[in-house]
């Protein structure tokens, strides 16, 4: 590590519970690690939480239980959050946190009892969520279905069950089509020219002299908030280029029309502004300041919209509505 994390003796004290006091130096320092670049699940998902709106706190619940027999009743969850439902008002639930690649999410039945038992204990609903190739789902623990021994949840009812939209704020939105961001290079000096294989290759010193933005229409947009341009870090463009004598235009666009999950959009927007591959997201949740500045992501969506950059804006209900917030 380059930097020391500044709790660096609780990232070890943790690393040992997990793995074990004899543990070897190595495994002790790779889960250190792992530990402090926020490679826990719970980590992401508590800022996807907090960044999309509507969660009021959400924090991890230790579980480090005692006496031991109580772990043959009751599983402390993940998490405890507070959010402030779409239609339902404040509500607090329990999280469990899980990441599987496989079409179905299996839980023992001992494991789905003893989280109910806990959940029972104080009161509160008990929810799953799962995250399956960096797509997330928040559902209610009774969404599984008893098999022949587990409970399964497939990845498609988790879809269709999932609370994200109602209870974190999440959404979906289309951008259109040939929407774009495009930079136009003045070439004011030629430096030199290099014969190559494929030909005689230029160098220029450039300056850029244009940049403007693109709409469905290709209508050209120069008013265009910082919030609003943070669609295009977040999305997949495809990059070309035009030369004339004059100028180098490098055209970023939009080329195929799907959707993405808010949610998704905030991975790519700090690896873009980290220049990391992988996020850190525990210094993230430590220290906000990256967070901070891609805030409100839906104003700048639905500013989108209006311009024509933005095809479709889905707020997605579950198709069967939790019992519990019926009560409420």
């Amino acid at each position: 590590m380059k930097d020391k994390p500044s709790d660096l003796e609780r990232l070890i004290h943790e690393s040992l519970e997990q793995l074990g006091w004899t543990a070897d130096a190595a495994s002790i320092a790779d889960r250190v690690h792992r530990l402090n670049i926020g490679l826990p699940l719970e980590d992401e998902f508590s800022i996807i939480c907090g960044w999309l709106g509507q969660c009021d706190l959400i924090h991890k619940l230790d579980q480090q239980q005692y006496p031991a027999s109580s772990k043959n009743t009751f599983q402390v969850p993940d998490l405890l959050a507070r959010f402030n439902v779409r239609g339902a008002g404040e509500t607090t639930v329990l999280i469990e946190v899980k990441s599987c690649e496989k079409n179905v999410l299996s839980l023992r039945p001992d494991y789905v009892s003893k989280l109910k038992a806990y959940g029972k204990l104080l009161g509160l609903p008990v929810l799953i969520a799962w995250r399956k190739y960096g797509i997330w789902s928040l559902v209610h623990l009774d969404v599984f279905s008893k098999a022949k021994k587990n409970f399964n949840l497939n990845f498609n009812d988790a879809m269709r069950n999932s609370l994200m939209s109602k209870f974190l704020g999440d959404f979906s939105y289309t951008p259109q089509v040939d929407s774009g961001v495009h930079i136009s290079f003045k070439k004011e000096k030629l430096i030199e020219v290099i014969e190559t294989y494929e030909g005689l290759q230029e160098n220029w010193h450039m300056v850029i002299d244009d940049v403007y933005f693109t709409n469905g229409k290709r209508e050209r947009l120069r008013e265009l908030s910082p919030i609003a341009q943070q669609l295009f870090h977040s999305w997949d463009l495809v990059t070309t280029e035009a030369h004339t004598d004059s100028h180098v235009v490098m055209h970023n666009t939009i080329d195929e029309e799907s959707g993405m999950f808010a949610h998704m959009a905030l991975t790519r927007l700090l690896s873009f502004y980290g220049r990391e591959d992988e996020v850190h997201w525990r210094r993230h949740l430590q220290h906000d300041a990256a967070i901070s500045s891609v805030l409100d992501f839906r104003s700048g969506i639905e500013e989108n919209l209006k311009a024509g950059i933005v095809k479709y804006i889905f707020d997605i209900e579950p198709a069967n509505i939790p019992e519990f917030l019926n009560e409420i």
